[in-house]
């Protein structure tokens, strides 16, 4: 499996069922601990997003999904420069 590719969803699936293989439910648990925000990556998406980069190319960058992005820069309030 394409763990790198795999919905949220499917990840907690495998890394829940029962009849899953261990090592599969592993590497599951091992992916979604990645997907994971991190106060780290508050510049990288300031300095993205201020640049004019796409939700979607900020989300690959920082290995998160779309809606994680959208949410961080509400919270944060950020703004896009005008005149770029």
């Amino acid at each position: 499996m394409k763990w790198d590719i795999a919905s949220k969803r499917q990840l907690l699936q495998i890394a829940l069922h029962e009849d899953c293989d261990l090592n599969d439910k592993y590497a599951a648990a091992r992916e979604l601990q990645i997907n994971q925000w991190s106060d780290d990556m508050i510049p990288d998406l300031i300095l993205l997003y201020g640049r004019g980069h796409s939700l979607l190319s900020i989300a690959v960058e920082l290995g998160i999904e779309q809606y994680m992005v959208q949410n961080k820069i509400n919270e944060y309030g950020l703004k896009r420069r005008s005149g770029s």
